[in-house]
């Protein structure tokens, strides 16, 4: 009767000791999941054509579609300006140039813009189907 009691303290003291390891790495954390992260917001966005351009503050005045009233960008040192997809300068934007970009409308209506892209070069147009031929 001593064997099986002194066999079963040793088997319960094992048991304890192959339990200590495990209960020690329990985490308070919950497990990391793979679901994605939610997409940024996108920029608000700005276009049309330029109306006129005050090199002294920096600002345009753009056309935009039939209906709209005409809008104000503010362009910074902090802008980032491209023309026709290469790096551009203020002095690229004139009368009559489409632009778009992206940036924060002011409580003014006046936007702050982050990028301004100029666009010079008229998209090309898509060639015409060939002709079907009836023989």
């Amino acid at each position: 009767m001593k064997t099986i009691a002194k066999l079963s303290a040793i088997l319960l003291a094992a048991a304890a000791c192959a339990a200590w390891p495990a209960m020690a790495q329990q985490d308070s954390t919950p497990p990391a999941t793979n679901a994605p992260a939610p997409p940024r917001p996108r920029a608000a966005q700005f276009g049309g054509t330029i109306t006129s351009v005050d090199s002294t503050n920096m600002t345009l005045s753009l056309r935009g579609r039939a209906g709209n009233p005409e809008t104000k960008v503010k362009i910074t040192h902090d802008t980032k300006i491209k023309k026709d997809g290469q790096p551009g300068q203020f002095s690229d934007a004139v009368e009559g140039v489409r632009v778009r970009g992206s940036g924060k409308k002011g409580d003014d209506g006046v936007w702050m813009a982050n990028t301004l892209n100029i666009m010079t070069k008229r998209p090309m147009a898509k060639p015409a189907p060939p002709a079907a031929t009836g023989q």
